[in-house]
């Protein structure tokens, strides 16, 4: 985190990041192999919607081959609410990783398009 934010500055000055919003992307198709959320989608299921969720995850699936969520807990530490329904909506799965942000939160979500 400590390297991204010195970093951001002259990223954004370089383009090297690119400021859009999920779930309109503003990317072609199969862009990319492999598209990163972090901290965003599961973490704040309840303000949220289970439809941006959803919206957020295809136009991710759009762009990219593969798809990685972390963490799958919320805010308060809880496995998300919403979780399950995304589990059972794409080809999706749980895999554990060897980082812990939160107390138990060591797993992310990868979906495969």
């Amino acid at each position: 985190m400590r390297e991204f934010v010195e970093d951001l500055p002259v990223g954004l000055s370089e383009n090297r990041y690119i400021v859009a919003e999920l779930p309109n992307l503003p990317f072609a198709d199969s862009e990319f192999d492999l598209a990163l959320c972090s901290h965003l989608l599961l973490t704040y299921s309840d303000l949220l919607s289970i439809e941006f969720h959803l919206q957020s995850i295809e136009s991710l699936l759009r762009v990219a081959k593969q798809v990685r969520i972390f963490p799958v807990l919320d805010v308060s530490g809880a496995r998300s609410i919403h979780l399950e329904a995304v589990l059972n909506s794409f080809h999706a799965k749980l895999q554990t990783v060897p980082y812990e942000f939160q107390i138990g939160g060591n797993q992310m979500l990868v979906i495969d398009r």
